[in-house]
């Protein structure tokens, strides 16, 4: 492994390598380049402001009411409908995700996790689902 490195730092150091291929960038690409870079944070600052006002409003929304989603997937020939819950209950999250294709229910998920980082973690990475497509049902708005 070493040999492999010191063959590479060899290589860019020499006159084929990269100090001799491209001359030391002017002034105006370091203008550039940081004006990229503080589009970058400030965007990614704007991003986690988004999701910290979506979390809050899931949370609120929470107390009151039943969140819930549905999708219809087709698979081939079959049609898979997947389908959603959550709620809070003492200090928790509970989601209930269902997965039925046909008339028969292939899986039933049941579990309770401690923040909506751990739900959102969750219903990406182990359902169709992600937290901002978890809506209050209308008949529970009204």
């Amino acid at each position: 492994m070493q040999e492999v490195v010191s063959v590479i730092v060899e290589w860019l150091g020499s006159p084929q390598g990269f100090s001799g291929r491209r001359p030391p960038p002017y002034g105006w690409v370091w203008v550039v380049i940081a004006v990229i870079w503080v589009g970058g944070w400030l965007t990614a600052q704007e991003l986690r402001g988004k999701k910290e006002r979506l979390n809050s409003q899931t949370t609120r929304t929470l107390f009151d009411h039943e969140l819930s989603a549905t999708a219809l997937i087709e698979t081939g020939k079959t049609l898979t409908r997947h389908s959603a819950r959550l709620q809070f209950d003492q200090q928790s999250y509970v989601l209930n995700v269902k997965i039925t294709s046909g008339t028969e229910t292939e899986r039933l998920i049941h579990k309770r996790l401690a923040s909506l980082s751990e739900v959102e973690a969750f219903l990406s990475g182990e359902t169709v689902f992600i937290l901002s497509d978890l809506k209050v049902s209308p008949a529970a708005s009204a």
